[in-house]
This record gives C-alpha cells, structure tokens and sequence, in this order.
C-alpha cells in the first residue's frame, strides 16, 4: 500500500534532513540509502551535494541511490566519481551509471575500462555488457589480454551478452593468434555468443598445437552446443 501524499512528504523532508543535517554518518549513509529506496527524482540534489560528504559511507549509499532514481541529470556527476572517486566508489559509479543506461554514460564508461583497478575494470565490463553497448566491443576485445584472470572473464561474458557480429568476426580471427592464452580466451567468448556458425571453429581448435588451446576448446563446444539436440 502506497503512503497517503501528506505522510510521503513528511518522510521525504525527514529523510532529506537527516542526509543534509545529522551529525552521524551512519545516519546520513541509511539516510541516502532510503531516499534512493523512496523513489523520488526530487532527492537527487541531495544525493548529488551528499557525494562530497566526508564520509565514504555517505557517498557510496548515495551513489547507490542516484542509480536506483534513475535520474539521467546524475550522469555528469557520477561520470566524474567514475574517473576521480577511490577505487571503491568508481565500481559503485559504473553500476550506478549502468542502472541509469543513458546513452552518455558510454564514452565515461569506455575510458574506465582502461582504470588501475582490476576490480574497477571487471565491474565497468560487466556494467558495458548490461548495457548492451556494441560500442564498447573493441575495447572489451582489448581485455581478453588483461592482466587480471577476473577482468578477462568479465569481458569475455560482457562480449557474449552483447554478441554483436563485429564481436564474431573478430574473435574468429583471435582463434588463430600467435598468443596461446589469447586462443583459449577467443575460444571461450566463441561459446557463450550462442550462433551456431561458432560450431565449426571450436571444432578446427582441437587441433591446435598447444594442449591448454584444446582442452579449453573441448569446454567450449560442450558451452556452445548447449543449445542444440543430437539427431
């Protein structure tokens, strides 16, 4: 049952002074967090000037918040906690921009994929993926060699969600690199874009020279052919 307009309003001006005004941070933070709960676009300046709370409790519940509004006036503001929050709160700002999906939130969201923390740019795949953004499938073909085990996996899930042909052609080409790790990696992506055409490639991978490229590619096809009874 939805609260009559008076009580709404009487817990929205509560809310908003214990975010603006109370002394403790725990308060400010659950604050936040049900204003973002409440639903109300009118909480989002609130919620933007509490991202400069001295409190990163505060500033991550209302960056939770202004994804769960959904307020595409947040994006600008969030895009800058994407580029210059700590580690912590630039994963939360990619959710949060991801919950909002506005199309400018894609060009910050690029830029973070090439973020110092592995975990910043795990979580950005995955937000890009949600996304659907086919924009972003160069940069995420990019990952396959990262690094970070985790920030691979991310990206090669992100570019089978997507699954755009441009992700296919290329990764077909990726399944004869010279770099074995990349071949495992091109395979795997291979399997989870769900054509059948992928089939074939899997199949000419089991004769690749290196072992690691043929189990992985015995994975593979037991992923892509999921989909597809025996005769």
């Amino acid at each position: 049952m939805e609260p009559s307009t008076d009580y709404r309003q009487m817990v929205f001006d509560t809310l908003a002074h214990a975010l603006t005004r109370d002394p403790n941070a725990e308060v400010r933070a659950k604050a936040a967090e049900s204003l973002g709960k409440l639903g109300e676009a009118t909480a989002t300046p609130l919620l933007l000037e509490a991202l400069t709370d001295a409190d990163p409790s505060v500033q991550h519940s209302a960056i939770q918040a202004l994804g769960q509004l959904q307020d595409a006036t947040a994006v600008p503001q969030l895009l800058q906690t994407l580029k210059n929050g700590t580690a912590d709160l630039r994963q939360t700002a990619a959710i949060a921009l991801g919950h909002i999906g506005s199309e400018a939130t894609i060009p910050g969201l690029l830029q973070a994929l090439q973020d110092e923390d592995p975990a910043v740019r795990g979580k950005v795949a995955q937000v890009l993926g949600a996304l659907n953004a086919e924009a972003a499938i160069p940069a995420l073909l990019n990952l396959l060699t990262d690094p970070d085990p985790a920030v691979e996996a991310h990206a090669i899930e992100a570019i089978g969600t997507i699954g755009s042909q441009l992700a296919i052609n290329t990764l077909i080409e990726l399944v004869t690199d010279p770099n074995p790790h990349l071949r495992q990696n091109a395979a795997i992506a291979l399997s989870k874009l769900g054509h059948s055409d992928t089939i074939p490639i899997l199949v000419r991978l089991l004769q690749d020279s290196d072992a690691a490229v043929r189990e992985t590619a015995v994975e593979a096809l037991g992923t892509a052919a999921q989909d597809y009874s025996v005769a």
